[in-house]
Parts: structure tokens; sequence; C-alpha cells
């Protein structure tokens, strides 16, 4: 596999913040727990871990029992330690696996902590949070496959609010159905239906989301590679509850915090999270309800008469409590001895207000560590990318553009016209003071016959530029093969396609190169990898 990389610098679609993390850390450092390049920023952390102690055998015992229903029961022992750290990651439990950065996460994760062990002398572990507790079903049921979006389609959300959390939902019938339908969209290689009976076989009737999700990072990354924990368990829920009823306590604190500092954000970035009062969701009713502090009490979203009065909130339910996109960080980090947390870059944006709520919650914030970033390049893409001198920052942006710069602009044609419009306007300068001469009344005759010319001339080009264009056909479909292929629905390609696009096309292989090449110390870089 040939491995290059292409600053962050100039590609489309990241944020002036998350450049600004990469490339100036130093500006941002007032938000940040430590720069995420220098080993002291981690010594650090973990210093403050030894002096916030965790409750381990709780949590440890959760975990093993958890990681043996997916067949991974060693890594999560290591947690017992006194002295064990975590190098935490994780992602929504997409169907199939997900898109490709979630593999890219996990790994990252894994490398990280390989490193941090060295460097702190002590065990650091790679632990990934299954995010289940989510109630958006249209983020995670969704297959893009070669332009064709396949969709499991046995739950459907109501017309008002949602069906809960999305990990303990079970698949029906509707995943077979689905599955026939990847199948059919799928290369018909020698490789696809072993990948999909070794890597995606969970995906069937009667198991959750979660569980499949898990079992499928599993198999992908290998046995015992990383630690999952899936913090919907009631155990798990009952450790976190304390923070969470402190929320909603004390929500009028946390409001001030974080509006404060998402104010002096805005000041020269973009805030990636919403401020707004009140961080928990309540799962009432079989739908998770955001809770909206009220004069009386907190309000859940969807029940306008229903109070929880300030007073009973102790009387909550853990297994009825969810943390929102704010508060989530903060109940992993309370849970786990966190030294790192493995971040895409909207992550990194909103980690950027959380700094206060850590003091807050009498928490060490972690380092966060920006994941590896990749652009899979197929050997036909190569190829054509090769032959037609594209890059992956050209092809990012509209082909009708690209192919007027590589058809016509600075082509025989260009300069033929500019030179036809230059002999036209001294053709009218020369005639002029000649026609004037003999009646001065016909200078606008001049004037409407040269506007003629150069209308006639513009029409003649048109036509031949729309003829030199049909003569490049090939060229433009070889062009949008390519965009496709690198950005598939005018996005980054990691954010769009599973692994199990190209574990069907191209077997093992695929897993080993990445495996192979994926670096975390391309600082500043994103990663191209061509499939050899």
């Amino acid at each position: 596999m040939t491995q290059t990389s292409i600053p962050y610098t100039g590609m489309k679609g990241l944020s002036r913040l998350f450049l600004t993390y990469m490339e100036e850390y130093s500006r941002l450092a007032q938000y940040y727990a430590g720069d995420w390049r220098k080993d002291s920023s981690y010594r650090k952390v973990a210093n403050k871990l030894t002096d916030h102690p965790i409750d381990r055998r709780a949590l440890v015992s959760v975990l093993e029992e958890q990681n043996s229903t997916w067949d991974n029961e060693g890594p999560a022992s290591k947690l017992r330690e006194a002295d064990a750290l975590a190098v935490v990651t994780g992602q929504q439990v997409g169907i199939f696996g997900g898109p490709l950065y979630t593999l890219y996460k996990a790994l990252t994760a894994i490398r990280l902590s390989e490193r941090m062990s060295s460097l702190l002398a002590r065990p650091v572990v790679p632990v990934f949070w299954l995010e289940g507790g989510d109630h958006d079903l249209d983020e995670v049921r969704q297959v893009h496959l070669t332009r064709k979006q396949i969709w499991y389609q046995g739950h459907t959300p109501p017309e008002t609010g949602n069906l809960g959390s999305v990990g303990p939902l079970s698949f029906n019938a509707a995943i077979d159905s689905m599955r026939r339908e990847i199948i059919a969209q799928l290369p018909p290689t020698e490789f696809r239906d072993d990948v999909l009976s070794t890597y995606y076989a969970a995906y069937h009737q009667g198991k959750t989301f979660t569980d499949a999700f898990a079992h499928t990072l599993r198999a992908l990354l290998g046995k015992n590679a990383i630690v999952f924990m899936n913090p919907e368990d009631i155990r798990l829920k009952e450790l976190a509850a304390p923070l969470l009823r402190r929320e909603l306590k004390d929500f009028s604190s946390t409001h001030a915090a974080l509006k404060k500092t998402s104010d002096l954000l805005e000041e020269n970035y973009h805030a990636q999270v919403h401020v707004r009062p009140g961080n928990v969701f309540l799962l009432h009713e079989g739908k998770r309800q955001a809770l909206y502090p009220e004069k009386d009490g907190h309000r859940p979203q969807f029940a306008e008469h229903t109070r929880i009065p300030f007073d009973k909130i102790d009387e909550i339910p853990p297994n009825r409590l969810s943390p929102n996109v704010v508060m989530r960080p903060l109940v992993q980090d309370t849970l786990l001895p966190t030294v790192a947390y493995v971040a895409g870059p909207g992550e990194i944006a909103y980690f950027a207000q959380l700094k206060p709520l850590y003091a807050w919650a009498k928490r060490p914030m972690p380092i966060i560590f920006p994941r590896a970033s990749l652009t899979v390049i197929e050997p036909r893409v190569a190829k054509l990318m090769k032959r037609h001198d594209l890059t992956l920052d050209e092809l990012s942006g509209d082909i009708p553009g690209l192919m007027r710069r590589r058809v016509l602009d600075g082509s025989e044609i260009a300069h033929a016209f500019e030179k036809a419009y230059i002999s036209l306007n001294q053709c009218s300068d020369q005639l002029r003071p000649v026609v004037n001469g003999v009646d001065v009344t016909l200078r606008p005759s001049v004037d409407a016959t040269q506007a003629q010319w150069r209308k006639d001339l513009l029409k003649l080009q048109q036509r031949t530029e729309r003829a030199e264009k049909r003569r490049h056909q090939q060229l433009q479909a070889q062009i949008e093969y390519c965009k496709e292929a690198l950005y598939p629905n005018g996005n980054f390609q990691e954010r769009i396609v599973p692994a199990l696009y190209y574990l069907a096309k191209y077997g093992e292989r695929f897993l080993d190169q990445v495996y192979e090449n994926l670096d975390i110390d391309i600082h500043g870089q994103h990663q191209l990898l061509t499939i050899t």
C-alpha cells in the first residue's frame, strides 16, 4: 500500500476551531486540559487521576460480564489495578458497524493506549463507549453503498417523540430484508459471503443495536484488542445517577458556566453545542425526553402537564436518567480513569465548551486526542487520478468548475476566442472615427454593430465549448467516478462509507493494510491509503 498525507489546511468541511486545534493549539489552550502533542500533558492528567480514585470494583465487574457476552473477556480485568488508566473513545451504535471513522477511532485508541502505557509506566487500557442511549434512530439505521442508502425499516419513530434509547431495540424480520438488499448492492466477489458471515453475523433477528455493534467491532478489531462498555447497564447507571441528579438540582450553575465559555468561544469560533438550561434526559412513557427546568420543577419534553418537583429528584430511578451531549463526557469520566479521549473533529469542537463543567463535577478533564483521519483510494481510482493528474482537494469541488478548468481554461479554444474578441474591438475602434467623419449621427450604429458582433461571437464560443465538452464526456465520467468514491454525497468518505464495502470487495487484506498503515503520529495531516 502506498501511503501519503495532505495537510488539513485547505480541506473543505472542517471547522476553523478544529483546524486551530490541530495547528495552533496555544490559541485554544485555555479551553482544554493540555496540548495533545506533549508527553507532559498526559503525565499531568495521570497524576490528577491518582488523586481522584473511582469505584473500580463495581466498574470492572460490570465490564468483565459485558465483555464476556461479546467473547472479549481479557482486557477489562486490567482496570482493577489501582494505577490503571483508560484511553477512551466511543460512537453511536451504527448498523452494520457504522461508517469507516468508527473503525479509525477504535484503532487510534488502541495505538494511543499502547503509547501511554510506555510513557506513563502503568497499565493504560483502551475502552470503547457504546453509545446506545441516544434516541435518534435515523442516525444509526442506514448503510451507504454505491450511491444507495439502505435503511433498516423494522422500527418507525412516532410522529411525536421517539422510540426511546436506540441501543436496546431488538431487530425484527426487517433486518433479514436489509441484509438481502445489502448483498444485492455489494460487488459479487469471492469475499462477500464470508465477510458477512464472519464479521457481520450478529445482525439478525433478536439481537439489539448495541450487541450487534459490539460483536461486529470485536470481530473487526480482534479479540481482546479493546474493552467495550455499554453504559445503559443499570449497574453503571446507578454509579452515574448521583452526577445526573446533581445536574438536575444545580442546573443554573452548569448553565452559567457553559454559557460563559460558549460566549467567549463565539467571539472567534462557532460553538458546537447549543447551550440551554438542563442537560439530562428522562426515559418517560417509552420516550427519551429532555427535562426542562421551570419554576415548579422539571418538565419532560413531551409531557406538558407533568412536573418532577425539585425535592423529588433523588427519587428518580437511575435507569430512567440519561445524559445529553454535554453530560455524556462527564458521566464517562466519572466512571472511568480517562487519561485521554480520542475524538473526531466535531467532538474536539464541543469539548472546548466543557472544561468548566469538569471543574464543577470535580473530575480531571482528559487530553483530547484527534483520531486518525483517512481516505481510502482504490486501485482504479488511483490509476484515474494519476492519468488525469487529479488531487483529493481538487475533487472536493464541483464537477462543472473542474471540467471548465481542465477542458477549456487555457486551452486552444480559449486562446482563439480571446484573440477574436481583441480583433473585434480593434476593428470597431478603427471603423468608429471613419464613420463618424462621414456622418456623426451614425455613431450609435457603430456601437450597435459592435454589440451584435460580440453577441454572435459569444454564441459561437458557447456552441464550440459545448461541442468540446461532449468530446470529453469520458473524462467527465471518470472524474465523477473518482469524486463519488472519495466524496460520496459530497461528504468525507470516512463519514459515509462502511468498512463492510471494502471488506466485501478486497477481503481481509483491506483490514491488514489499514492496520499496518494507520498512523497516529501524522499531526495536522489527513492520510491517503491506496489499496494494493
